[in-house]
């Protein structure tokens, strides 16, 4: 092997090396989920090619075969995410317009006074742009999971309260179970309420593209509105997302139009 056949094979074992280690990050605030998992499968794929092909291509007949089929599918695995990551960073590269209802998705949350950290970023985020807009209405969405003592709502609400945003301009939504339902039961109640259906979604950064697209599938006019994600906990959010786009233009490309349901 030449010496830039090396350096290119070592470098790609670096990275694929460095891919485990920050996919491993969430451990340190317990939040190691299936996105976590899917990242630490591909970087360990990507390893086991680099030190495996040169061997079974040596080997000639299925074997390099095999070897050809296993790379190519890995570059074109890597191109989609690729794409992928593209739409999820466009999406937030342009500023909500001010002057707009909000809509603010669901998350976890632990009692009606407590809610995890990323519907507080998106509390946050939410209540900036209301304490701009005094002239605004907003949905804050999401129905009581399993494993919650109430709607996702009511705390997201009760938190804009006291925050000093007045009651009468919080509507709730509190029946929806996934991304979906929260946008399509607020375009209900927006409609029942007579509200603009210009709207601003609030959510994570690497779940805006979906949650834009899901609001108008719904039929909003929908545009962006970005809150922070924990940087530990992003690489297990991040291969979440790349696996929910994937799942949701799947379901498209084969018609079953009920892709992207995920949170």
């Amino acid at each position: 092997m030449g010496m830039g056949k090396k350096v290119c094979k070592w470098g790609f074992l670096g990275l694929c090396g460095a891919g485990i280690l920050w996919f491993c990050l969430p451990i340190l605030h317990g939040g190691f989920g299936e996105g976590s998992v899917f990242g630490i499968f591909v970087c360990a794929m990507g390893i086991g090619l680099a030190v495996l092909y040169p061997r079974l291509a040596g080997l000639g007949g299925w074997r390099r075969w095999l070897a050809r089929a296993w790379a190519g599918l890995y570059v074109l695995g890597l191109g989609w995410a690729a794409y992928l990551t593209v739409l999820i960073v466009s999406s937030q590269a342009v500023p909500p317009p001010e002057g707009l209802n909000v809509v603010v998705l669901g998350a976890q949350v632990y009692s009606a006074e407590r809610m995890g950290m990323s519907l507080r970023n998106r509390v946050d985020a939410a209540g900036e742009y209301l304490e701009r807009n005094q002239e605004v209405q907003c949905i804050v969405t999401g129905g009581q999971g399993g494993n919650e003592p109430c709607p996702e709502s009511l705390t997201a609400k009760n938190a804009l309260v006291r925050m000093g945003i007045d009651p009468e301009r919080i509507i709730m939504e509190d029946k929806s179970r996934n991304t979906r339902q929260n946008l399509e039961f607020a375009m209900e109640l927006a409609q029942k309420h007579g509200l603009d259906t210009r709207v601003v979604v609030v959510s994570q950064n690497f779940h805006m593209y979906r949650a834009v697209r899901l609001a108008r599938s719904a039929g909003f006019e929908a545009y962006g509105l970005p809150a922070e994600t924990d940087a530990i906990i992003f690489p297990s959010y991040y291969g979440r997302e790349l696996l929910s786009l994937t799942k949701w233009y799947c379901e498209e490309l084969l018609g079953l139009g009920n892709g992207g349901d995920g949170a």
